[in-house]
């Protein structure tokens, strides 16, 4: 391995530990430790033990936020941590026959908050997952362990509640790094339409993966940034830098998706003229390029070095279409171009020349791009057996209640919490993901129990022992999101480690955490094959939802075409509509594709419809990017109305495909 490979990774290394999800689990783990290690000395192991896992579960409800978010989790989580915890261990010792229908009234409210969004449906999980941890340890004393876990819930969330008012900009600022890394990992994607040796429908596929990706990082953005008043509207009336940044990453996005070539064609026309390595290479430039655009650790010569390789490319191109047959010269014209702009839009990110006119979309309006944030009232409409959150909670009732039953069977109701932790884990809403989840818990697993049992057999010191369940809580923490699989063998090694402490029977341990673990896995598939949630439903109301927000984009931009009075901020929120659903579309999509419950030619259906979207999308982009005045086009008035005109027709062909795989069709 090359000097500049160590590099790289090191490089690559070093940018993983500074995301927030890599320093907060720092945070958590000393937040966990500490204390825990204190209130043995201090008090006892039981009050010790209590405290640390409230605080774990505490902190895995910390997604990144604004102040209002982590205040509203606090509020939330407290109460619920509570009462969960305070009525399994008091069933636990008082009424055993009421656990079944405790876990069924819990696991059905619990799944509901799935309709409150994402933030409050990790709260209603990691409630379903207190009731399990407090079946696996069933405390001697209930009143002592509620009031430690209580203890440890309000401790995490002091922490991160002054964190959030010490800094609280900061999730802001991460979410737009990444988010200028996700357009980075977007645009090297698109050079792989470039590559003949990569099939044409592979790079689609993987375009829509990252396409959910980069819109979910813009809402993030949008989210954290347009719900503080005094980032958006500073005391000086001027622009604010944060405001202006997100224009130009969103409206860099515009520009890198806003192609759509005939790729086929590109690659048949271009295979031996030698331009096909070039354009690769020039994109990937601009990738590492969009990628130093919100960081600091870019040294300036690494940032001429490619400009001036950049700037080599594009000159070879523009020789190359000077040079070569006419055919040639008009394909790689407009491609040239594009990269052209593409780089001027990321030379005036990289030297700070924002907007420094007003802001194109009034204040007043900032509220229409702001993520629809769900109201309490949405829990009563999602009481329906027509909906798919509806169907999920019904199916983690029984599957809970099941997983209680079961434990009046074995020889101590404790080992049914491993039951009941995997289905809370495993069981999603559709088939595809449980089986993701169930491949990644059981060879999490047993990994981290071959790990665990070999350090618990060679390692007799119980400090090192501890030590060494730190370095795997942390590890579980950094892998919590990136990569689920990992976490599970990093936390799996945790809980081997200190279960061994705690208890000191690792044999039974081993047992219990593999055959319970496989026995709840099994359970989850069951649950999605007897009660499985309508994926293709879904799908069908999303595809409407995605073509009426392509007809109203279309019709902004026809409007606009025409001379009809359309501002900036009405072509702007169409775009983010048509944005977010596809984006939504691309996820459902992906289950559906990997649902094996359905039939292929269902399946063959809903890919057809979904590269004929990306290709609207594209289009549509195009269209809007032409219309603004940024951007470099002498495009006549009457070939764009031409554009529009084609852009109709695909919506026709849209329309039409939705009706192939919708619910209704034969």
């Amino acid at each position: 391995m090359s000097i500049t490979d160590l590099h790289l990774v090191y490089l690559h290394i070093r940018q993983f530990f500074a995301k927030e999800s890599s320093r907060d689990g720092l945070r958590n783990t000393l937040a966990i430790c500490v204390p825990a290690i204190l209130l043995f000395y201090a008090a006892e192991l039981n009050i010790a033990v209590a405290f640390a896992v409230g605080t774990l579960l505490s902190s895995l409800t910390d997604a990144p936020g604004n102040r209002a978010d982590k205040a509203q989790t606090a509020l939330w989580c407290t109460p619920l941590f509570f009462v969960a915890s305070s009525a399994t261990v008091i069933t636990l010792h008082h009424a055993m026959w009421l656990m079944p229908i405790l876990l069924i009234v819990f696991g059905f409210a619990c799944s509901l908050l799935w309709a409150l969004g994402s933030r409050m449906a990790a709260v209603g999980t990691l409630t379903l997952i207190v009731m399990s941890f407090t079946i696996g340890l069933k405390p001697p004393a209930p009143f002592l362990f509620s009031a430690s876990f209580l203890a440890g819930t309000i401790w995490f969330f002091c922490v991160s509640l002054i964190q959030a008012y010490l800094k609280p900009y900061r999730s802001l600022q991460y979410a737009v790094r990444d988010g200028f890394g996700a357009l980075a990992v977007l645009l090297r994607t698109k050079a792989r339409c470039y590559d003949t040796n990569v099939p044409l429908p592979q790079v689609y596929h993987e375009l829509s993966l990252v396409h959910i990706q980069v819109s979910e990082q813009l809402e993030a953005v949008r989210s954290l940034l347009l719900r503080e008043p005094s980032l958006i509207a500073p005391a000086d009336a001027t622009p604010s830098q944060w405001l202006s940044r997100t224009y130009s990453l969103i409206d860099l996005y515009e520009l890198l998706m806003a192609v759509d070539n005939d790729y086929e064609t590109i690659r048949e026309q271009l295979a031996d003229t030698g331009a096909l390595p070039i354009i690769r290479r020039a994109i990937n430039l601009l990738s590492k390029e969009i990628q130093a655009c919100d960081r600091t650790d870019h040294p300036i010569s690494n940032t001429t070095q490619r400009r001036l390789a950049l700037l080599s490319c594009l000159q070879r191109l523009d020789s190359l279409q000077l040079a070569g047959p006419r055919h040639v010269g008009t394909l790689i014209a407009p491609i040239a171009n594009h990269l052209k702009h593409i780089q001027k839009i990321i030379e005036d990110i990289q030297g700070n020349l924002f907007h420094t006119e007003s802001p194109v979309v009034p204040h007043t309006h900032y509220q229409h791009f702001i993520p629809a944030q769900p109201k309490a009232n949405a829990l009563k409409k999602q009481l329906t057996l027509r909906s798919p959150i509806f169907i999920y909670s019904l199916r983690m009732a029984l599957l809970l209640g099941c997983g209680g039953l079961i434990g009046y069977l074995l020889p101590e109701y404790k080992y049914a919490s491993w039951i009941i932790l995997t289905i809370v884990l495993v069981a999603r809403p559709s088939y595809s993901n449980t089986q993701r989840r169930n491949y990644q818990r059981i060879v999490g697993s047993v990994l981290g129990i071959a790990a665990g049992m070999t350090l618990a057999f060679f390692i007799a010191s119980p400090w090192l022992l501890l030590l060494l369940s730190a370095v795997g809580l942390y590890g579980f923490f950094l892998f919590n999101r990136p990569n689920y699989l990992v976490s599970v063998i990093f936390i799996t090694i945790t809980i081997i480690l200190c279960l061994n402490i705690y208890e000191g029977n690792i044999w039974d341990i081993l047992g219990s955490r593999l055959v319970f673990t496989l026995l709840g896995s099994a359970f989850a598939v069951l649950g999605c094959l007897a009660i499985p949630v309508n994926q293709r439903r879904v799908v069908s109301s999303l595809t409407n939802t995605l073509i009426t927000d392509f007809q109203r984009y279309h019709r902004k931009l026809q409007e606009a075409l025409e001379g009809k009075a359309v501002d900036d901020y009405e072509l702007r929120l169409a775009r983010k509509h048509a944005q977010t659903t596809l984006a939504l579309f691309y996820d459902h999509a992906e289950q559906l594709r990997k649902d094996l419950t359905h039939r292929r030619q269902v399946r063959l259906h809903m890919n057809s419809f979904q590269s004929l979207a990306y290709r609207v999308h594209a289009h549509l982009l195009g269209l809007s990017v032409s219309l603004t005045k940024s951007a470099v086009s002498t495009t006549a008035l009457d070939e764009l109305l031409q554009k529009l005109s084609f852009i109709e027709e695909l919506l026709k062909e849209l329309h039409h495909a939705a009706q192939q795989f919708s619910p209704s069709s034969k």
